[in-house]
């Protein structure tokens, strides 16, 4: 091993300061190649060093990560999906007497969205309906003859919350013991125009819709005291698979069924909130808008400071704001002392929250009724007013 350590020691001294022909041609060709490199890049012309307050890309990469490549990244968080916006309805009003049927109609007209006119189109079929229904039965009872005035109402509110919710309020009188009151109601998405069923809402139906059948479970075990009319709700509930009619209403989807569906007549129109920020996973983002007014305009809240006033004992005890309820239907009106003087007539009013109120029965006489007005007040004890365009 020290032998062979020596004669490579001795060969080096020897062939020091000597560089052989074969090496010095490689340096020749390693030389003329790297100058033809540059010449047809161009990389050989001068570039001016970054100062000392600036630091390149490359000399940031090298310094952080070595020869890895820089990753690209943002610490900014994903931007909302655009929510979309609608304009306000057009409305028509069909608010007439002919013979002994009455009818009080008010229709939207959507429009500037996928889906409007499809829309619109379900909206006005369902009312056709129903007057052809009501007016089939009057011909049937003896036609004008008939001492009592069948009659047919249909208004509608809406909320634009990711989905444009839409629902009509019907009621009906076709003779007998008392009349009928129905919802339906419209759901369409429109960014695409696609309309949206129950089961439509949620990325996984088989998991949410037991959470929310329980949450309408336990919302009719409370209205129904009788056990046996709970069970006979309760599988009514279940036959429906979770094929739930709905509607948007400010902070809550309601789940709603009509009389006789899982309660007797007398409780009406079953409705069950469920609050939007508790639904599981949903394929929309639904985004909870403040909770609905008690006195809205043309389907949408007001902007009033004041609700109405909820009482017992029927028209007399429910109270609306006023002046500004009266001018909300075009009604010029004063309050003054302990009157409110609308139409040339004085209508007693109550102080309370800091304002003037008038009862139902008052304001319900002297609202406009006509093709242009009409003025509801219903059982869920909104009070609605529309206003068509002339």
């Amino acid at each position: 091993m020290q032998t062979t350590s020596l004669k490579r020691y001795a060969f080096f001294q020897e062939t020091k300061g000597r560089i052989p022909m074969k090496y010095m041609l490689i340096r020749v060709c390693a030389m003329m190649l790297a100058v033809c490199l540059c010449l047809s890049t161009g990389g050989c012309t001068n570039q001016e060093a970054p100062s000392s307050g600036t630091i390149s890309s490359s000399q940031s990469s090298s310094s952080n990560s070595g020869s890895q490549p820089d990753l690209v990244g943002s610490s900014q968080a994903p931007l909302p999906e655009a929510q979309p916006t609608i304009s306000a309805p057009t409305i028509s009003i069909e608010n007439q007497t002919e013979g002994n049927i009455q009818r009080k109609i008010v229709t939207p007209h959507f429009s500037g969205f996928p889906g409007a006119d499809e829309l619109n189109a379900k909206i006005v079929a369902e009312q056709q309906d129903a007057m052809a229904d009501l007016e089939e039965t009057a011909a049937g009872n003896g036609g004008a003859g008939q001492a009592s005035t069948l009659f047919y109402q249909s208004v509608f509110d809406y909320q634009d919350s990711g989905l444009l919710s839409v629902w009509l309020t019907n009621e009906t009188y076709t003779g007998g013991a008392h009349g009928m009151s129905w919802v339906s109601s419209y759901n369409v998405n429109p960014e695409t125009g696609e309309f949206y069923e129950f089961r439509d809402l949620f990325r996984n139906p088989e998991e949410a819709i037991p959470e929310i059948t329980d949450k309408i479970l336990s919302h009719l075990k409370n209205i129904l005291t009788d056990e046996s009319l709970y069970e006979t709700a309760s599988e009514a509930v279940r036959a429906l698979d979770g094929n739930y009619s709905y509607y948007l209403d400010g902070e809550n989807l309601v789940v709603y069924f009509q009389p006789y569906d899982v309660a007797p007549y007398a409780l009406g129109i079953v409705r069950v909130p469920v609050a939007l920020s508790s639904l599981p996973d949903m394929t929309v983002a639904l985004r909870a808008a403040s909770a609905r007014r008690t006195i809205r305009v043309n389907g949408r809240d007001t902007s009033l400071n004041r609700n109405m006033m909820m009482g017992s004992g029927g028209d007399t005890a429910v109270l609306l704001p006023v002046p500004e309820t009266a001018r909300l239907c075009g009604l010029q009106a004063t309050v003054k002392n302990q009157a409110c003087q609308i139409g040339g007539k004085e209508y007693p009013v109550t102080y309370a929250n800091g304002g003037a109120f008038m009862t139902l029965s008052d304001f319900l006489a002297i609202a406009p009724d006509d093709s242009n007005h009409l003025v509801a007040y219903g059982s869920d004890d909104v009070l609605r007013i529309y206003t068509a365009e002339t």
